[in-house]
């Protein structure tokens, strides 16, 4: 809740549109692209590229938010063209889980505190199926691009199916749905069903049984035994046994205490200890998407590319001697953003000293 709350509270993001030209060769594409942009919009300042296709065909990609091609030189623009729409998308999406997350998180942690377990169980459920999504869809980003990196620099083939590929499982994991298939018409794209997110988490920690803990979660949203054990403050037979005495209450926490929790409010339980893992893994998640959001732009040099303000973007490029942004500790010049090398996050590491005379 306090990092969602320290963090950027809007972002944008923008996704440059590929424009099939009818030039057929370089000087024709960009001759094309440049007539056609200052015909529609001559007040701009345009940055753009052109690119061939194997059919012969040519397109190109034209921005104007990202900083004139004159004052970074010799830079290639295919590959800032493409992750620049890749690291804002990411950027997008990592803030939308953080803002999930904490919203569930303070609606779980407020309905506990009132002892509403239902909204509190129905709140912490959501949460814990939103952590598991989000542990391995991070992972399945990270170790892409942690590939895709250290095979070296980028050819443009390289650099298209990898960033089809990312920006295509972004817009499955921001757009996804299941609504339809009750009518025969399952969404584009369909999104995983949550249980496989559920046993996957499950397989990987062993501080709680997680399968349990969502178990009792949905037994509690749905009417049946959790849902009513919810309102139930004690179950006592008399000596004889010739009854038994059932006692309910809309607040039990008070009786529940007189009683000496003759009843176990398993629910409650569930609900808080399913908030601690989610809250755990929903942190390291996030920290791991933020790492990786931060290497790409800073492999790639399109961490202050845009005039577009958005979260993970940077007003000035760092310079060699400056302090990484990634966070590491380390001079810009010593960290790891390199092509070639793997998408670790380094160790911080401190800055020899120059020696004294």
């Amino acid at each position: 809740m306090t990092l969602a709350d320290e963090d950027d509270q809007s972002t944008q993001a923008v996704v440059h549109i590929n424009v099939p030209l009818q030039a057929q060769n370089a000087h024709g594409a960009t001759a094309e692209l440049a007539e056609l942009l200052n015909t529609a919009a001559p007040e701009e300042t345009w940055t753009f590229v052109t690119v061939s296709h194997p059919d012969g065909t040519w397109s190109g990609k034209a921005s104007p938010f990202m900083q004139d091609t004159t004052a970074l030189g010799s830079r290639d623009w295919i590959t800032h063209f493409a992750l620049s729409d890749l690291h804002m998308r990411m950027a997008a999406w990592r803030l939308t889980q953080l803002w999930r997350a904490a919203e569930l998180a303070e609606q779980t942690v407020e309905a506990l505190g009132r002892w509403r377990l239902l909204v509190a169980a129905a709140c912490s459920r959501s949460l814990l199926e939103g952590a598991a999504a989000l542990t391995r869809e991070t992972a399945l980003l990270h170790e892409a691009w942690d590939t895709f990196k250290k095979a070296g620099p980028p050819t443009t083939d390289s650099l298209a199916e990898f960033s089809a590929d990312l920006n295509n499982r972004l817009v499955k994991l921001q757009y996804a749905s299941r609504v339809g298939q009750s009518t025969g018409r399952p969404p584009v794209p369909q999104s995983t069903n949550v249980m496989t997110y559920i046993r996957r988490l499950a397989e990987n920690t062993t501080t709680v049984d997680v399968m349990n803990l969502y178990e009792w979660l949905c037994d509690a949203v749905h009417p049946s035994f959790g849902s009513a054990t919810t309102h139930t403050v004690l179950r006592a037979s008399d000596r004889p046994k010739t009854h038994a005495i059932e006692h309910y209450a809309r607040r039990p926490l008070k009786p529940l205490a007189a009683s000496g929790y003759a009843m176990q409010p398993t629910v409650a339980h569930a609900a808080a200890d399913a908030l601690v893992l989610a809250a755990d893994v929903v942190h390291s998640s996030l920290s791991l998407a933020k790492w990786t959001m931060d290497d790409i732009g800073l492999t790639a040099e399109i961490h202050a590319l845009n005039r577009l303000s958005y979260a993970g973007g940077s007003g000035q490029p760092p310079q060699r001697s400056d302090t990484c942004p990634c966070g590491s500790g380390r001079k810009y010049k010593r960290c790891v953003h390199r092509w070639g090398q793997p998408s670790s996050p380094p160790s911080p590491a401190v800055e020899p000293q120059k020696a004294r005379p």
